[in-house]
């Protein structure tokens, strides 16, 4: 398979939910890959990027000790097709001298490959496929990076991810369901 070493170009709130955006790493191809994820997820993910650590470990935060533990570490993950307008993912690990492909979500691969450090990697033929020419100004949609989010208007969504998050901090799991079912009903109705 024809790989090529990609990194996270944003994450953004577009008009059907949240999307991580790819490159390649060494910005060779201007096109960018969008693949939407979940509200959680989006949490999951920026939680690494902006360096906030959860009172408690989350989903993705236990399954990287568990690995630590296990003595097994994530080689790479690699976004590899798409079949259906679903992205699929491969998790690629080291035990000793075994190596262990894994399925999985792109969105769980890169939560993982970012606590571990690891490489995400995009196959070429889903670049082609999936990829959006974007030149340097422009943004796929509203990032939401907390620097962004301040000089924004809070729209709904933006007020439900925000009590998501607040939930989810103080282990409220119970609320975040609640509203993690209606930020779904908000995007399906939109």
């Amino acid at each position: 398979m024809d790989l090529v070493e990609a990194k996270i170009s944003d994450i953004s709130l577009t008009n059907v939910g949240f999307a991580v955006f790819l490159k390649t790493k060494d910005d060779s191809d201007s096109r960018v890959v969008p693949i939407f994820i979940g509200p959680l997820e989006t949490h999951s993910i920026t939680s690494v990027l902006d360096g906030t650590k959860p009172p408690r470990p989350m989903t993705h935060d236990l399954m990287t000790v568990l690995l630590t533990t296990l003595n097994v570490s994530i080689i790479k993950i690699s976004i590899e097709e798409i079949i259906d307008n679903t992205f699929y993912a491969k998790i690629t690990l080291r035990k000793d001298e075994d190596v262990i492909i894994l399925d999985a979500r792109p969105s769980d691969s890169i939560a993982l490959a970012l606590r571990a450090n690891a490489p995400i990697y995009l196959a070429k033929k889903v670049i082609e496929e999936a990829g959006i020419e974007m030149k340097d100004e422009e943004i796929p949609g509203e990032s939401i990076a907390r620097e962004k989010i301040s000089q924004l208007p809070k729209t709904q969504l933006e007020i439900l991810q925000e009590s998501l998050n607040n939930a989810l901090k103080t282990e409220d799991y119970e609320t975040a369901a609640r509203i993690r079912d209606q930020i779904k009903k908000l995007i399906e109705n939109s």
